[in-house]
């Protein structure tokens, strides 16, 4: 005689009741965040709005929040405006991109080849060198502006974006960085690729790099918007008005316009929405290689 048997259902389990006090934290922690985060962005909304609005209703008082009518005109108007021989906003605009992401790919290409033989080759002065190098990091820029402006004079680079460019390949900083995320990468991912024939370069490219992407996107970040918000070394060595940077010619921009605040507020716009982009982007990657360089000494 068969028997047969029917599936018996789990117990129920009571669901967890969480305090009142549980749920007042959470209340009070989520409030805190929006505030912060208001307080931290409030300068930035109030720009960004204020470019929309026209001159007398930025200084009215008492002040509006929102407009009585949203003027793109502004934004057009500073796009569109020449300051002659070719200096317009496109143009600088253009010139601080390009300056950024070039200074940004040449630095991680150079700070991570020198990362990988500190942490990873061994040869006679290398802990000396890596000590002298780390010790560069506590000259002040001020010490080195004007040897670094008789140099570039001497190479002929004066009023080219290679003075910008060539200084930027290498950092003690981004070396450093780079150099102690290497090291927490196994050594056996190496060995297995070196028995399988790969040599320096290609362990370099093919297994270090690859594992290494949070810390050279955080080495990319840091880079671009360091030259980005550059201003004193552009001043110095770009002379031509089209050779401008964003920073620079606001300075000018703002001297022009210095009765009209809604312009200036475009131009602030165009200077700081490409980088806070960038930052939203990544952010990730650039906390967890933040977090992931000092992990091993």
């Amino acid at each position: 005689m068969a028997v047969t048997t029917q599936p018996v259902a789990p117990p129920r389990t009571r669901a967890l009741r969480r305090p009142a006090s549980f749920y007042i934290r959470e209340i009070i922690r989520y409030a805190l965040l929006i505030g912060i985060g208001v307080i931290l962005f409030a300068p930035f909304i109030l720009a960004a709005i204020g470019s929309f609005k026209t001159d007398a209703e930025i200084i009215a008082y008492p002040p509006k929040f929102f407009p009585e009518r949203w003027l793109v005109e502004n934004w057009v108007k500073v796009w569109n405006t020449d300051f002659g021989e070719g200096a317009t906003f496109p143009r600088w605009l253009f010139n601080t991109a390009f300056l950024a992401v070039t200074t940004a790919l040449l630095k991680v290409v150079g700070c991570s080849m020198a990362a990988y033989a500190f942490s990873r080759l061994r040869f006679p002065g290398r802990d000396l060198v890596f000590n002298f190098m780390l010790g560069t990091m506590m000259i002040p820029g001020a010490v080195t502006l004007i040897p670094a402006y008789v140099l570039m004079g001497k190479l002929k680079l004066l009023n080219t974006f290679w003075s910008l460019i060539l200084p930027g390949i290498v950092d003690a900083g981004a070396i450093f960085m780079l150099t102690q995320f290497f090291k927490t990468i196994p050594r056996d991912l190496e060995e297995a690729a070196h028995i399988d024939g790969a040599g320096l370069f290609r362990i370099y490219s093919n297994v270090i790099l690859p594992l290494s992407r949070p810390a050279l996107l955080t080495v990319f970040i840091l880079q671009f918007q360091a030259m980005w918000n550059n201003f004193l070394t552009p001043l110095l060595y770009l002379d031509a008005p089209r050779m401008w940077v964003l920073n620079v010619a606001l300075s000018v921009f703002k001297q022009q316009y210095k009765a009209q605040w809604n312009l200036t507020l475009v131009g602030a716009m165009f200077n700081a929405i490409p980088v806070l982009v960038l930052f939203f982007f990544f952010s990730k990657y650039y906390i967890e290689g933040v977090s992931y360089a000092g992990i091993k000494g």
